[in-house]
């Protein structure tokens, strides 16, 4: 980690050692964190530094533990590329690519929903079957911190069961094909595909540590410029502030830094 260097100065090594890409995450990062995930909308002034950035460098995307076709629909950019549910499925060119491994667990994601669902109809949480993957949101709840330490062993069983495994974000659990995907997996394939030498990565929580640490591991094997930027809100976990290679300051700091090339 050179947490000594900023932000804006990796971005520029970036540019600066082509073939380069630019990939953010979506929420909390380009989109402030909303109530309820439909209420989440990208910041003008980062779609628009997006746009620019896509005539300016081989690959810009978004890495989102939504579905590729609701972050494209959110993103609202159709130049870009759509790594979606962790990794799991690619939109781009208009096309969706569904890894066939995950797909095989589609039943068993939305059986285990719909089982827990049955069981807590009334906790102010939002179950979101995103095909793939499956979140369990609990920012609505009235005591969100209590209401997480008492669902989350029923998840977990459901997982068992189901053969499937529980991740945690910000306000939220999720139910995941046992697969070795992530979005660390994703920007490391996204970079072979683009054949690019360097790439930046913006993402706040636990989810983008993996893409952290995938291009950490990316620069030390083949060196080069591969970087991670945390993206520092109200509630960033620890491990975002541990593993990050620089940092700015909230949506924000990422619309600026986005922006900085102009």
């Amino acid at each position: 980690m050179i947490k000594s260097v900023s932000a804006i100065e990796l971005l520029r090594l970036v540019l600066e050692n082509p073939p380069s890409g630019i990939l953010t995450d979506i929420d909390g990062t380009i989109s402030k964190i909303a109530p309820h995930p439909d209420q989440a909308i990208v910041e003008p002034d980062a779609r628009t530094a997006l746009a620019s950035l896509a005539h300016r460098v081989v690959l810009v995307g978004a890495v989102s533990g939504r579905s590729a076709l609701d972050a494209r629909q959110l993103v609202g950019l159709d130049d870009l590329v759509y790594s979606g549910n962790h990794g799991m499925e690619v939109w781009r060119d208009g096309n969706l690519e569904q890894s066939p491994l995950a797909l095989k667990y589609t039943p068993r994601i939305a059986d285990a929903l719909a089982r827990f669902d049955g069981k807590h109809p009334d906790d102010g949480l939002y179950l979101e079957n995103k095909g793939l993957t499956a979140s369990i949101h609990f920012r609505g709840a009235s005591n969100p911190e209590a209401t997480a330490a008492r669902i989350l062993p029923a998840i977990e069983r459901l997982a068992t069961e189901y053969e499937l495994v529980v991740t945690h974000g910000r306000m939220v659990f999720e139910l995941r094909p046992p697969v070795e995907l992530s979005k660390g997996t994703s920007v490391l394939d996204l970079m072979d595909d683009y054949r690019l030498e360097s790439l930046i990565y913006l993402g706040d929580d636990l989810t983008d540590v993996d893409a952290f640490d995938a291009l950490r591991a990316r620069r030390a094997d083949v060196g080069g410029h591969a970087y991670g930027i945390g993206v520092k809100g109200e509630s960033t976990p620890i491990e975002v502030l541990e593993r990050a290679d620089a940092f700015v300051s909230g949506v924000e700091g990422a619309i600026e830094l986005l922006n900085s090339p102009a």
